[in-house]
């Protein structure tokens, strides 16, 4: 409300102001929305950057705004006097049995006049608009960090599956370089007559799978990161890794001063704004009237015809078949409806709270396990290896081995990655 008085002061008081203060309003978005986000972002926060920056909803929400800005300049300026130039040249030419009586028509009505009218004792209905435009200025500002919050959540959860797969990838490629080094050693082996070619060729095997799941492991991040970069509008093609996102701090539910609960907190001042302009429109209304300038019945002597006139004009509503009542009964249902959605958003967010609650218990405990199981098995494989070099284990035992640590390795990495889309999760609803 602060911001829209001062605008009204400084418009009233410097009427240049009036049309200058737009234009640079106007002008503000390109000189300060100027993209600071590398063209090759790596970490969440980069992302995230380039989506706020390139996102064109963001950029029309903040338009908006602006516009809420000049829309109250223009409410000022529509309490200002208001000056305008009429002009009339009416012929009523009278014949023997034809034309007006010229006590009707006066035979013509010819003039020039500048009128100017000003509304008078509306304190109230404007400072009522103000106030309509504040709260559609912070509805708009609201809306706003609902979508980034949105933005926010849709980049972070694709950077998130992006991140996963390229682990994956990089897992996948650690085991093939081991499986490829121990690839050497077995065939030695296998001349030397310790394994038969047909356990190594089942090995061989193995390793030709393992090349394959690498292929199909760049191309599954190719398409994630690929995916990322659409959503943050970001043109690179070039496969790089990314950087670990640092898991955020857990932090309570947030209550009626949540983004999402301030909405309808904003849409319940609009109704109580839109009932009182109901009242307001129904109060007798003034306005002073004046004008100068030349008029007369005849074009001959308009010129001997200059005056002036001045006055007030009172408007009284009487009847307009109980548009009132009407108006209340719309907002009713209106509020209704906001109560609803309200009530049931909070039941919704503290059960989501609950359950996300309940399944970041549930995760940390199973990433326990899968480390503790994943420990193990390396320790298996390592163990393994040297078994293998000595013949004392089966090249077939060695190869269930080496899948089961991949697999412990897929389901830590997926454990890892659901843990995150929780906290991120929580996270927002601490907003």
């Amino acid at each position: 409300m602060r911001s829209v008085l001062l605008d009204f002061c400084l418009v009233g008081r410097w009427p240049l102001l009036s049309w200058l203060l737009p234009m640079l309003l106007l002008l503000a978005p390109a000189v300060v929305a100027q993209p600071t986000t590398p063209a090759t972002p790596n970490s969440l926060e980069e992302f995230l950057e380039a989506a706020r920056q390139n996102s064109p909803l963001l950029r029309d929400l903040r338009g908006q705004v602006l516009q809420n800005r000049v829309d109250s300049l223009r409410r000022a300026a529509q309490n200002r006097p208001y000056v305008a130039g009429n002009a009339v040249a009416v012929a009523a030419p009278i014949a023997r049995n034809f034309g007006y009586d010229e006590a009707v028509s006066n035979g013509g009505n010819y003039g020039t006049v500048a009128s100017v009218s000003k509304p008078l004792l509306n304190g109230n209905v404007l400072r009522n608009d103000y106030r309509i435009l504040e709260n559609q200025g912070l509805a708009l500002r609201n809306s706003g960090r609902l979508s980034t919050l949105d933005l926010r959540r849709s980049v972070t959860d694709q950077f998130l599956t992006a991140y996963a797969a390229e682990q994956l990838l990089a897992f996948s490629g650690e085991i093939l370089t081991q499986l490829n080094q121990q690839d050497v050693l077995l065939r030695q082996l296998v001349n030397a007559g310790l394994y038969k070619q047909t356990q190594y060729l089942s090995y061989y095997l193995s390793v030709r799978s393992q090349e394959v799941t690498v292929q199909q492991n760049r191309l599954t991040y190719r398409r994630e990161l690929g995916t990322l970069r659409y959503l943050c509008g970001v043109a690179d093609t070039v496969l790089r890794p990314i950087e670990a996102p640092a898991p955020p701090t857990h932090h309570a539910l947030a209550g009626l001063t949540s983004i999402t609960q301030r909405q309808y907190t904003l849409d319940s001042l609009n109704l109580r704004l839109q009932r009182q302009a109901i009242d307001l429109g129904y109060r007798p209304r003034l306005q002073a009237v004046a004008d100068i300038g030349l008029q007369s019945a005849s074009l001959i002597s308009i010129q001997r015809r200059f005056g002036i006139s001045g006055g007030l004009q009172v408007s009284v509503p009487i009847f307009d078949g109980h548009q009132r009542q009407l108006g209340y009964s719309r907002l009713e249902v209106a509020e209704l409806t906001r109560r609803g959605y309200r009530s049931f958003l909070t039941v919704q967010r503290q059960q989501l709270y609950d359950q996300l609650q309940g399944q970041l218990r549930a995760t940390t405990q199973l990433l326990a396990s899968l480390r503790e199981q994943l420990r193990i098995a390396n320790a298996l494989v390592d163990a393994s290896r040297q078994q293998l070099a000595t013949g004392d284990l089966s090249i077939l035992d060695y190869i269930q081995l080496i899948t089961s640590t991949r697999n412990f390795q897929f389901s830590l990495t997926q454990a890892e990655t659901d843990r995150l889309r929780v906290l991120y999760q929580l996270d927002y609803l601490s907003e």
